[in-house]
């Protein structure tokens, strides 16, 4: 079953995030929680299994003045990796793609690393295409 996220998932979501490579403490990941999901302008579902979280979708609206549209931009999508390969990502990208339609949102947009390649199959699978190439800089302060 596919549902909004919540502060009791916590523990699910720190150890998803670190199988997208995002290493981060529970208590981050509550106190992120905390503020994000009273956020109207953040998604945030997952995918429950016999009351067990087995994946996550989280995305952001994304509004640019060099962009005609509307977007909802995936921040994350991730599912554990014992059951990857059985159609929950799938469903969790449907899941935001219906909350987009009833936000009237045009499009989805997302990154994915270049070393990706079975992610990048997926999403093409789903229906998305590529349109851009970057490299992502960060600096921390």
């Amino acid at each position: 079953m596919i549902r909004r996220a919540k502060r009791s998932d916590s523990e699910a979501i720190t150890a998803l995030s670190a199988v997208l490579g995002y290493v981060i403490s529970e208590a981050d990941v509550i106190k992120n929680l905390t503020r994000l999901l009273p956020d109207r302008s953040h998604e945030f579902f997952v995918y429950e299994k016999e009351n067990q979280v087995l994946g996550f979708i989280e995305a952001e609206t994304y509004e640019a003045v060099y962009s005609p549209e509307v977007m909802l931009n995936v921040l994350g999508l991730v599912v554990s990796e014992a059951v990857q390969g059985q159609g929950i990502g799938g469903h969790l990208l449907q899941a935001l793609e219906e909350r987009a339609r009833e936000r009237n949102i045009q499009a989805i947009r997302l990154n994915s690393g270049v070393q990706r390649h079975a992610a990048h199959h997926f999403y093409e699978q789903h229906g998305y295409t590529s349109n851009h190439s970057q490299k992502r800089f960060i600096k921390m302060l």
